[in-house]
């Protein structure tokens, strides 16, 4: 049987796993920096986003549907950009009369600029970079609380760390049906999105070629976090969850992941605050060394 390749465009298909090896090559050739660019992003949200996949010039392209909004997500490569970009807008116009190209990495924008196109900039939608060696230490005054809340919940918590494999993924869902039943995740659409998203990941943990790690108190896991490669210097973080009954859990998941997990890399991408305030808040809290910068056209 011939094996699945991904459509030329315009046409498009849904996102098989038999394209992973064929978008896990491009990737590796690209380097990317913004979380969109990911296998975990593409098949975490290739339901929830209506996904689906072509190649244009080279480069990969992702269709989907977000916000209201008929969406193409940034072309995946880097061949061609203003006759792909072109082309993917005259898409939008002769397929959904307006929409959105969106996640434009910084140095693709800017070029993109220079061609006569017009970027606008989203900042809901900037990824938060941290330097992992600051996420280990946790050096100085501005982490000092973090530190006090991750010693407190050393010595008050008779807890395990493991690193994730497939014998602990069962418990790391029982988890997150849990944190969903407490969210109310299946009534509100944006919580909803990303419970799907953590199941897909979680259900295709090995396949992604995943990494992470779970803290177990008394035999149960209660907090976990999913993350993969983005590029040679930097790690991914798609999700973090914890049960929050137990004070610091979240600061001490970071930390123990940065150091048990990350110090090969120089920087971990702990993807967006998507505008909510309380995450921004809590993102900034962390000291980001910088963001992923990304930009969008408006197609109408």
């Amino acid at each position: 049987m011939a094996k699945n390749i991904i459509p030329a465009f315009p046409e498009f298909s849904g996102i098989s796993c038999d394209f992973y090896d064929e978008i896990k090559g491009e990737l590796r050739l690209e380097q990317p920096e913004i979380s969109e660019h990911s296998p975990g992003f593409i098949y975490g949200y290739r339901e929830v986003l209506k996904l689906s996949i072509s190649r244009l010039n080279g480069n990969i392209i992702l269709r989907g549907f977000y916000d209201g909004h008929n969406l193409i997500v940034s072309p995946i490569g880097k061949k061609k950009p203003v006759e792909t970009f072109t082309a993917c807008i005259k898409h939008i116009k002769d397929n959904f009369g307006a929409g959105r190209i969106g996640a434009i990495p910084k140095t693709t924008a800017m070029e993109l600029a220079g061609a006569g196109f017009k970027l606008l900039e989203d900042r809901d939608d900037f990824d938060y970079i941290y330097d992992v060696k600051q996420l280990i230490n946790l050096s100085g005054e501005k982490y000092h609380s973090k530190k006090n809340l991750i010693n407190n919940f050393m010595k008050r918590y008779l807890y395990e760390y493991r690193v994730l494999d497939s014998a602990i993924i069962p418990a790391c869902l029982t988890l997150q049906e849990k944190w969903c039943d407490l969210k109310d995740c299946r009534e509100e659409t944006s919580k909803n999105a990303e419970d799907r998203m953590v199941l897909a990941l979680l259900n295709n943990f090995s396949r992604l070629q995943l990494f992470g790690g779970a803290i177990l108190i008394d035999g149960k896991v209660q907090a976990f976090t999913l993350l993969e490669e983005l590029n040679k210097t930097t790690a991914l973080a798609h999700v973090e969850k914890a049960n929050t009954e137990y004070k610091g859990i979240y600061q001490a998941i970071n930390q123990f992941t940065a150091e048990k997990l990350l110090s090969k890399y120089e920087f971990v991408n702990r993807e967006q605050d998507v505008g909510e305030p309380g995450l921004r808040k809590a993102k900034l809290s962390y000291n980001p060394t910088g963001f992923a910068e990304k930009y969008f056209i408006e197609v109408v």
